[in-house]
């Protein structure tokens, strides 16, 4: 017999995380974006879980998990997770935000880390200096960023939304852009004033800098039609971290399990084939 956990929530420093823990076998932690909860994996948590002791969180201010009101880290949350589902060296599969997250983990508690599948990933110390064309490979970025923003400080959620899809899951559509809307929409208080984010507290230097530490397996996945950013951000990194590879996806933007999910599917199991010992 395998864990269920429906939704439950952990006493964490400050506060309080939700999550839902399934299935048994090697383990996998699927973290989320910034612009989504833990929802985004609704289709691989169920599908993961008859596999493998799989477990999802909603990071703070996110989803069913209250806004951090003191300082907290998020490194620190998940290791109070990890140590809660007795998981020594899960697979962590970290996108975008949850990518830095992953990273900036591995690089406190590399022992507590099986491997790293880091979807469009952002890192702590990210700048302009690490990309090709430096300040001006952000415009974009920067402009759509800006207009959503300022939507969201006049109140149309609507229009700030639409921003948002524009820069970041302009391949969705179907099912997959009405759960990103939606997820927008419940977490537009952490996406657009960081209710959370400004509490947040990171150990160590950035992870930019820090990256040849890195000694644990790691692939990142990054779509052809995501931020065009994003792609020059996963280059730097696996240039970086040792064996690291980049696998750029055909036809997927950021929130890439939802825009092509059997790609992801595919990566994922070639993955934890390759990794040398089972997650665990």
């Amino acid at each position: 017999m395998g864990d269920s956990v429906g939704q439950a929530t952990l006493e964490v420093s400050g506060g309080r995380v939700a999550y839902e823990l399934r299935g048994h076998g090697p383990a996998i932690v699927l973290l989320h974006e910034g612009i989504a909860d833990r929802r985004m994996w609704n289709r691989e948590f169920s599908t993961l879980a008859n596999e493998f002791r799989t477990a999802r969180y909603d990071l703070r201010g996110y989803g069913s998990s209250p806004a951090a009101t003191s300082e907290f880290s998020p490194v620190q949350d998940l290791l109070t997770l990890l140590d809660h589902f007795q998981m020594t060296r899960p697979l962590i599969v970290g996108p975008s935000v949850g990518g830095k997250i992953a990273l900036d983990f591995a690089l406190e508690h590399p022992d507590h880390v099986g491997g790293l599948l880091l979807v469009a990933p952002g890192y702590s110390g990210m700048d302009y200096d690490h990309v090709p064309g430096g300040k001006s490979a952000f415009e974009r970025d920067e402009r759509l960023s800006k207009a959503a923003a300022d939507a969201w400080a006049a109140r149309d959620l609507d229009s700030a939304t639409e921003h948002l899809r524009q820069l970041w899951a302009s391949a969705l559509s179907g099912e997959g852009l009405e759960l990103f809307r939606t997820m927008v929409r419940d977490n537009a208080k952490e996406i657009f004033e960081e209710q959370s984010g400004r509490f947040e507290t990171r150990s160590g230097g950035p992870a930019a800098g820090r990256l040849g530490e890195i000694r644990v397996p790691t692939r990142i996945l990054v779509g052809d039609r995501d931020n065009p950013v994003m792609p020059l951000c996963a280059n730097f990194l696996a240039r970086g971290i040792a064996n690291a590879q980049v696998e750029l996806v055909p036809g997927a933007d950021h929130l890439l399990n939802l825009s092509q999910p059997a790609a992801f599917d595919s990566a994922i199991r070639r993955f934890l084939q390759q990794l040398p010992n089972p997650p665990g």
